[in-house]
């Protein structure tokens, strides 16, 4: 029951530090996010044109 306790007293703590981000945060945050995404959208995308081109080159 104590580290229950405990527990709940770090995430309340936690909790009453965080904060709503200004727009320039969150603007700055949903630009990396989403050059991310691109990113590993396009290295998947260079994955499959490997899968699909380079075994039909070898034959």
């Amino acid at each position: 029951m104590l580290r229950l306790e405990g527990r709940l007293r770090e995430y309340y703590n936690v909790l009453k530090m965080a904060k709503k981000p200004n727009w320039e945060e969150f603007s700055m945050t949903a630009k990396v996010a989403l050059a991310v995404i691109f990113v590993v959208g396009f290295v998947g995308f260079l994955i499959y044109l490997l899968m699909e081109v380079l075994p039909g080159a070898l034959r």
